[in-house]
């Protein structure tokens, strides 16, 4: 997937807690490529949003979408794409109990998800510190992004509790109009 494409986008948060808000994406071949780290550090993604309790930062540098979440829990934070529900999303779902990491690959049924074996990160990391949770994922963006797509719908949660069956204490989703 290797071409010579310059991509902006414009990012339509679309969050029922907190109102609407609009932020550029310029995707380059080369630039400045995230570090999976576990740690979303600023400027190290192209966009960020969200508020100050829950975050998700999206950037497209080549063949690969990098995605953070952090979440102001120390409980389970997740992110999915392909849809602004979670019927259909393909989500990354993460929490850390004790030194132990705890990932998975899932996708949403309605309201319900459940393990998958497609796109399986490239990269992923996970901390958890001073109450918060992050989680990083790098995928292939081809899992994500085909040429003539005008968008990529995101999503993403967090929970209290250390488990893939919880209910979300927050969530919001964001649809990022891709321009090819």
């Amino acid at each position: 997937m290797k071409r010579t494409i310059m991509l902006s986008a414009c990012l339509l948060v679309l969050a029922a807690a907190w109102g609407g808000a609009q932020t550029t994406l310029t995707h380059a071949v080369a630039g400045t490529t995230p570090k999976t780290d576990g740690t979303v550090n600023a400027k190290e993604y192209a966009v960020t949003t969200g508020d100050a309790n829950l975050q998700v930062s999206l950037s497209w540098i080549g063949d690969t979408l990098y995605l953070g979440i952090v979440g102001q829990t120390t409980g389970w934070v997740a992110a999915g794409m392909g849809s602004t529900a979670m019927n259909n999303a393909v989500m990354y779902m993460g929490f850390i109990t004790g030194d132990q990491t705890q990932m998975k690959v899932q996708v949403g049924a309605g309201h319900r998800h459940s393990d998958t074996d497609t796109n399986v990160p490239l990269l992923y990391a996970m901390t958890e510190s001073a109450g918060k949770t992050t989680l990083e994922v790098a995928v292939k963006a081809a899992g994500f992004i085909v040429a003539g797509q005008k968008k990529l719908d995101v999503i993403f949660a967090m929970g209290k509790a250390d488990s893939f069956l919880s209910m979300h204490k927050a969530k919001s989703i964001a649809s990022i109009a891709l321009a090819q």
